[in-house]
């Protein structure tokens, strides 16, 4: 199978610019001709980006659906929180939601996406039955009670709506921004800026605090060392992460020593920003993210990130889904450890 490091030795070009071209990152500058001839190459060895692989597995998903039932032992339903074009901007949930497809095909588990319809009710594209649900993200009460029109046996992911009511499993986020603000002090970082959203989508979909921004903020607090400047607010997405770190940086603010990088589709917003001024990592600013996808660890220099186990999460989806069978009916809420992957992005001891 061909990687990303195969395309970029034929294409002439970094392999971070393979990724971000196959990704398409919005925020990348590279002439219409690199682009051809990057694409051209992958489309050659065979490579899939994320846009096919996508593409392939809702085709799969429909053939599935056209095939006897008879040879899975389960239905389960997936809904995923966002739509398709915001996972292309975000691919974690994209890749949470493959992950979970594998972990249930393991388990000879029929998967069967559920997704809105013009009213914005979820639904899916047959009448069979479902077993269960497995729900990716923050959903609305509404959205919640659309899920019960199917099944009562309901397991959340990355989310937890009603610890009294439903299963659920989410990553440790303070566990992980210990470990963000441990590594960056043990290299001498002392100033340590917020880049993401401080409100995010809460369990239930109403804007809350960022669980991350809220262990960041306190954590800091804690030491003394919490700067309401060094938060530099901005959506999910590379665009608007580019346009508010070009907006800080033109500020003249000093340059702080670190930055946390909420989540690795705020990256390449981040370091197009940073070459644009001619700022280095990590000699004059150390970066870590979260996820831990793709977009770290293939970005130029490749960026430490917080690597939260997706298949370990996935796993713990199914089981939760087969406590719900066996009637253990009094829910469970998983917390799913997080560890920090150390790359080029932070200077040594």
């Amino acid at each position: 199978m061909a990687t990303l490091k195969d395309i970029a030795g034929i294409a002439q070009v970094s392999q971070a610019t393979v990724s971000r071209v196959l990704n398409q990152d919005p925020s990348l500058n590279v002439t219409e001709e690199t682009r051809k001839r990057i694409l051209q190459t992958a489309k050659k060895l065979g490579y899939r980006t994320v846009q096919q692989r996508y593409q392939d597995m809702q085709e799969s998903e429909e053939a599935a659906s056209r095939e006897p039932q008879e040879r899975m032992e389960k239905r389960i339903g997936i809904a995923q929180m966002f739509e398709k074009q915001q996972l292309l901007e975000d691919v974690y949930y994209m890749m949470l939601k493959t992950i979970l497809d594998e972990v249930c095909f393991e388990k000879k588990w029929a998967t069967v996406t559920l997704f809105r319809d013009e009213q914005g009710h979820f639904v899916k594209n047959d009448e069979l039955p479902l077993d269960g649900i497995v729900a990716i993200g923050r959903f609305t009460q509404e959205e919640i009670a659309d899920f019960h029109c199917y099944t009562d046996k309901i397991v959340f992911m990355d989310s937890s709506p009603d610890e009294e009511k439903y299963y659920s499993i989410v990553p440790n986020y303070h566990l992980a921004i210990r470990q963000v603000l441990k590594c960056f002090r043990e290299r001498g970082y002392k100033t340590v800026a917020y880049l993401g959203s401080v409100y995010t989508y809460g369990d239930v979909k109403q804007l809350s605090m960022d669980s991350r921004f809220y262990y960041y903020k306190n954590s800091l607090l804690e030491r003394g060392n919490f700067d309401q400047e060094l938060v530099i607010d901005c959506e999910m997405n590379s665009r608007s992460s580019y346009e508010v770190m070009k907006k800080y940086l033109e500020s003249g603010k000093k340059l702080p020593d670190a930055i946390f990088a909420s989540s690795d589709a705020v990256a390449p917003g981040l370091l197009k920003a940073l070459r644009e001024y001619g700022i280095q990592i990590p000699e004059q600013v150390g970066i870590i993210t979260f996820n831990n996808t793709s977009f770290s660890q293939f970005s130029e220099p490749p960026l430490s990130s917080v690597e939260v186990y997706m298949r370990e999460n996935a796993e713990a989806a199914a089981f939760c889904m087969e406590l719900l069978w066996k009637n253990k009916i009094h829910p469970k809420k998983i917390i799913i450890s997080c560890s920090l992957e150390k790359r080029g992005s932070v200077r040594d001891s």
